[in-house]
């Protein structure tokens, strides 16, 4: 009987252990470059709740230089109780109910940014972390006359569309950060960010820039309704739109049209294209965290008609419909967006990151779509005199406890190099896009002009 090579066995067995163990290795490197900042900036982490209450913390001021967060004994806040609660999801709070500023950036405005030699020097020192103060993109006055003009809960996005910087994130319902005892849990939700609502008309600029793209323009004639394979497709205008092309059933908002659109688009296109404008994606930002947005193929023709106007299961945070819309604006260009502008006695500068692209085209055609929709379609309450305001309107169906009702949505921007500003605006429940999103999207983007921007 042969005997068993033990020192051999050995050996394999040794490199196989080698072998998993370098993997896990590597596969730890990878985890903590690509998530650690993620890791990190969690109100879970141990290290930054262990040092919240030392009062060494760094204030958090807004692109003006307002003070929005500061230490006095105790953490406090904005004075002005608005701009506290218009403010109140992008700043936070110190018990990290929500992921804002005090938790993402904890590692500058607690301190935990030390080189290798100040950590030794602070080791052998015993002396305390001293945080630094950091600087948001978001102008707190431009926020608090969005929230001061919110009716219904929501969220409204204002975006610089050249650099991706954040210059109001307004959630409704929101909280008082010097107050958490007041409201229910709902108000922590940052709708801006987290709240994922079925695009509605919105999805046209996808289905419009997929159709551009793939040359495909016809003539149609709109009576109000349509039957794909099976499931009526209607739209709200009574008796229809009449003779329709791509330009004005987008202008227009046709249902219809863009229903009997997606057949001849397919829906590995509509897919591709959705996947392109980074539905389905895994937001790994590092200065925000973004819900995923949802579009789901069907290999129904009917169900991918309601996809293509955005009533099929589609979902989409506002903060994405901002950057979809920046992106039509620039080029193309879809920027990630950027909420930290600065750190005190540090060399930070925010990078302009590219994270998808159509091309130039496309998106001036979706423009000058856009334009028209604001001109003469149904985002006509959007016009601010003297600029050029190019939106979509939407009107999102849902149900809740048996009863149909409508979202409100607006995306859009000032096409103008000198005004770069890009807004994306949900009301929930409030009704028709065209008379309560446009209008406030409207209101939005004056103030951020009254403001300079």
């Amino acid at each position: 009987m042969k005997r068993p090579n033990v020192r051999q066995n050995i050996r394999i067995t040794m490199a196989a252990f080698i072998i998993l163990f370098s993997i896990l290795a590597l596969f730890l490197i990878y985890s903590t470059a690509v998530y650690g900042e993620t890791w990190f900036a969690t109100p879970y982490n141990p290290r930054i709740n262990a040092v919240k209450d030392v009062g060494n913390a760094g204030n958090i001021y807004d692109r003006m230089g307002r003070t929005l967060a500061y230490t006095d004994g105790v953490r406090q806040y904005a004075d002005d109780y608005d701009t506290r609660l218009a403010v109140a999801h992008v700043v936070g709070d110190q018990a990290g109910n929500v992921l804002g500023a005090e938790t993402t950036f904890a590692k500058y405005i607690y301190g935990f940014d030390e080189n290798v030699l100040e950590k030794l020097s602070s080791a052998f020192s015993g002396a305390a972390k001293q945080g630094n103060d950091i600087t948001l993109t978001i102008d707190a006055q431009v926020s608090r006359d969005i929230y001061r003009n919110m009716d219904y809960n929501g969220a409204v996005v204002v975006m610089n569309y050249k650099t991706g910087e954040v210059l109001a994130s307004v959630s409704n319902p929101s909280f008082d950060a010097e107050n958490l005892e007041e409201g229910g849990e709902s108000r922590y939700v940052n709708r801006a960010t987290m709240g994922r609502y079925p695009p509605g008309s919105t999805m046209k600029i996808l289905t419009a820039a997929a159709a551009v793209e793939a040359g495909i323009d016809f003539s149609y004639t709109c009576t109000g309704q349509e039957m794909v394979d099976g499931q009526r497709i209607t739209c709200p205008k009574e008796g229809g739109h009449g003779e329709v092309t791509l330009q004005t059933a987008f202008e227009k908002s046709c249902n219809t049209y863009f229903g009997v659109l997606a057949g001849k688009l397919s829906s590995s296109k509509l897919t591709s294209w959705a996947n392109r404008l980074q539905f389905n994606t895994e937001f790994n930002f590092s200065d925000l965290t973004l819900y995923k947005s949802v579009f789901e193929s069907s290999n129904s023709a009917g169900d991918m008609a309601w996809a293509a106007i955005g009533q099929y299961n589609d979902l989409i945070t506002p903060m994405h419909n901002c950057m979809i819309a920046a992106a039509v604006a620039n080029d193309g260009k879809m920027l990630e967006p950027k909420l930290l502008k600065s750190v005190s006695n540090s060399a930070y500068r925010p990078d302009v990151n590219v994270i998808a692209q159509m091309e130039a085209d496309t998106a001036a055609v979706l423009r000058e779509y856009m334009r028209l929709t604001v001109a003469e379609g149904t985002g006509t309450s959007a016009q601010i005199d003297g600029f050029s305001v190019c939106g979509k309107t939407g009107t999102a169906e849902y149900t809740e406890e048996g009863e149909i009702k409508n979202h409100s949505w607006f995306v859009g921007f000032i096409d103008d190099d000198a005004h770069p500003l890009a807004v994306s605006v949900i009301l929930e429940g409030a009704g028709y896009g065209s008379a309560h999103a446009a209008p406030l999207a409207r209101q939005a983007l004056v103030s951020a002009l009254e403001a300079g921007y």
